[in-house]
């Protein structure tokens, strides 16, 4: 049997959900791996070895998170000839979501053989404009992401899966109406984590959680470093629910998963 190697990148739970998913669904002809990008040994051996590879990451601005971007460059040659698939959440809409990474996939050779994307619940937990929904409330939006993940595994074991993003519409929606105004200042977001100080309590749980430890501790107080990637897995996790990451406000609500 074949092997795919999924490398995800995930703040809360959503991409590596769908991720898991879609391994499932094509276990009927692979042997899935899943793997996490900020966490994985011997991904250069993996990627190698692997028949099909799959790239699992949310969207932020119709742009891949940091991480996953950084990822792809270092693979680089190891991409060459292999079988991709992509896997993009998002809240609502991305335009070219998907394929904003799958383009630098394909100059380093790869060959995209399908490409989705999923709606999933919002776990922008400090801007007030979109509600943060928890259990029984993310049901319908789940269901529809699985029913979707199930045509595109089908499509996918039958090799005609479609590659959402890749038009020249799409990549004109998704570039003007969302990345060229994310990217233009995507550094000076990586700045903007705040903690509260008279809510934090300084137990540790988001600079032990942190992907890219971005936030240290000192002197008992988590300390961010200015390298945020906006994956927004602190601000959900926090018990005192201190964090901001681009709100200006401390989280009323906190997205707890797709699995609870």
């Amino acid at each position: 049997m074949k092997t795919l190697v999924a490398f995800y990148f995930s703040g809360t739970g959503n991409t590596l959900y769908i991720a898991e998913y879609l391994c499932k669904k094509l276990s009927s002809a692979y042997n899935c791996e899943l793997c996490d990008i900020t966490d994985t040994e011997n991904y250069r051996e993996k990627a190698v070895r692997a028949d099909a590879l799959m790239f699992a990451f949310p969207i932020y601005g119709s742009a891949p998170p940091i991480p996953m971007r950084n990822f792809v460059h270092v693979c680089g040659g190891l991409l060459c000839g292999k079988n991709v698939i992509i896997a993009e959440t998002q809240y609502f809409f991305s335009g070219d979501g998907a394929a904003s990474l799958g383009r630098t996939i394909k100059k380093y050779g790869g060959i995209i053989i399908g490409a989705e994307t999923f709606n999933m619940p919002n776990n922008l937990a400090d801007c007030k404009i979109f509600a943060v929904k928890n259990g029984g409330e993310t049901q319908k939006t789940l269901a529809k992401a699985k029913k979707r993940a199930d045509r595109f595994a089908a499509r996918l074991l039958k090799g005609n899966a479609r590659r959402r993003g890749f038009c020249a519409l799409s990549h004109g929606v998704g570039y003007f109406s969302q990345r060229k105004f994310w990217m233009r200042n995507e550094t000076a977001k990586r700045d903007k984590m705040k903690i509260y100080p008279e809510r934090c309590v300084g137990c540790g749980l988001c600079a032990k959680s942190c992907p890219v430890k971005n936030i240290e501790m000192r002197g008992g107080r988590p300390v961010p470093s200015g390298n945020c990637v906006m994956c927004y897995r602190c601000v959900n996790l926090c018990p005192k629910k201190a964090i901001t990451v681009l709100g200006t406000a401390p989280p009323e609500k906190q997205y707890f998963g797709p699995k609870r």
